[in-house]
C-alpha cells in the first residue's frame, strides 16, 4: 500500500512538474511511456492520467506487473521487454516519456546517450520528456574534480555510492541539445516526498526536454 501511494506522489511531484504541465495539453488523449517501469508503481498512477501508458524494462516479470496493474483497475497499458539499449515502439508515436530511478543504473554513458536518442526518435513533434539520472555530486570531491571535464563517471560495483552512472547536468544538457531537443528545465529529486521535502535532497537530477520538430 505504501509503494502504491508513493508511486502517485513521485509521479505528481517529480514527473508532473510545472514546466512539464506547460506541454501536456489534453493528456487524456495522449500516450505516455515509462523507461524502466519496474514493479509498476509509477506506471499504475500514470494510467489514471493518459489514454495509454507503455512501459519498457529489461526484466521478464511482465505477467506479475500486469496482474498488479489489473488488480488496481487499470487496463490502458502495454508492457514491453526491451534489450536495455532501445525503446521498441514506432518512431514519433509517443507524446510524453519519463524515467525515474532508472537511468542512474545504466551500465555506461554510451547507453545513456542511446536512450536519449531513442527518446527523441519515439517522441512526436511537440512531445516532452522528463528524465532523471544519477547526480554527479554524489561523487567524492576528488572524483568530482577528476571527472569534471568529461562530465560523467561510470561507477564500479565496488563503489560505496548507490548508482552505476552519474552525469553532470551540463553534460546531460549538451547531449540532449546535440540530439535536437530544446532543454526547457533542469532540477533535482527529493527523498521520500512529501515527508522529506524540502529538507532531504535525492540522488538524481533531471532534464525536461522538448522535441520541437
Amino acid at each position: 500500500n505504501q509503494s502504491i501511494v508513493r508511486g502517485h506522489w513521485d509521479l505528481t511531484f517529480h514527473i508532473f512538474t510545472r514546466k512539464v504541465c506547460e506541454y501536456l495539453n489534453n493528456p487524456e488523449e495522449k500516450i505516455a511511456l515509462e523507461i524502466g517501469y519496474g514493479g509498476g508503481r509509477i506506471l499504475n498512477a500514470a494510467c489514471s492520467y493518459f489514454k495509454q501508458v507503455i512501459g519498457v524494462d529489461i526484466h521478464d516479470e511482465q505477467e506479475t506487473v500486469e496482474t498488479f496493474l489489473r488488480s488496481q483497475g487499470k487496463s490502458n497499458f502495454r508492457l514491453i521487454r526491451t534489450s536495455g539499449i532501445s525503446i521498441d515502439v514506432d518512431s514519433e508515436s509517443i507524446d510524453f516519456i519519463y524515467s525515474f530511478i532508472v537511468l542512474q543504473h545504466l551500465p555506461s554513458f554510451d547507453v545513456f546517450m542511446r536512450y536519449m536518442k531513442e527518446t527523441y526518435r519515439c517522441l512526436r513533434p511537440g512531445g516532452v520528456a522528463q528524465l532523471y539520472f544519477g547526480n554527479y555530486f554524489q561523487l567524492n570531491p576528488l572524483d568530482q574534480l577528476r571527472y569534471f571535464i568529461r562530465g560523467y563517471k561510470e561507477v564500479t560495483l565496488e563503489s560505496p555510492i548507490y548508482t552505476t552512472l552519474v552525469v553532470r547536468v551540463s553534460k546531460a544538457k549538451k547531449v540532449c541539445e546535440d540530439i535536437g531537443f530544446r532543454v526547457v528545465e533542469t532540477g533535482a529529486s527529493y527523498k521520500k516526498v512529501p515527508d522529506g521535502y524540502p529538507r532531504v535532497m535525492g540522488g538524481q537530477n533531471y532534464v525536461t526536454v522538448l522535441k520541437e520538430r
